[in-house]
């Protein structure tokens, strides 16, 4: 199982009732790491650069792309264009089924994009999904010192 030795996982998403629930999947799922919350592209922005504080490096980030103001695709855009922060894994979680928008996520360098479900069971296994993959058997890149995070 993940722990916290594995690093913090950024949750990018501003629904709050959104957040309770993928935070208690994380839980019901036996996830230890932290989970860090940002509720705009702003506030990520903030985080990911150290702003008012050194904040661990997430070694995976879960985007929703609606976010007010800055939207996802905005702040994907940002992160892979700093160098110390492009290889954090990024998975899209929203509710835009378009196939645009998945081209354009692809485009700006998700790796992976997923569909919220709408129940508690749908959001459960895919939490669990998250944790079976990319903090079990996907093999994370090198990232940054946060010293390093602001270039």
């Amino acid at each position: 199982m993940a722990d916290e030795t594995l690093g913090t996982i950024l949750l990018v998403e501003d629904e709050s009732a959104d957040v309770q629930l993928i935070r208690r999947a994380f839980s019901v799922a036996g996830v230890l790491n932290p989970i860090a919350h940002a509720a705009n592209a702003q506030e990520a922005m903030a985080y990911l650069s150290g702003v008012g504080g050194s904040f661990p490096t997430p070694i995976l980030i879960l985007l929703d792309l609606g976010l007010p103001g800055m939207t996802g695709f905005q702040l994907m855009e940002w992160l892979r264009s700093r160098k110390a922060l492009r290889r954090i894994p990024v998975v899209v979680l929203t509710n835009d089924p378009e196939s645009s928008s998945i081209n354009s996520a692809y485009d700006l360098g998700a790796n992976s994009y997923l569909i919220k479900p709408g129940t508690i069971e749908g959001v459960q296994r895919v939490v669990d999904s998250l944790r079976d993959y990319w903090l079990s058997l996907n093999e994370p890149p090198r990232l940054a010192l946060a010293k390093d995070r602001a270039s």
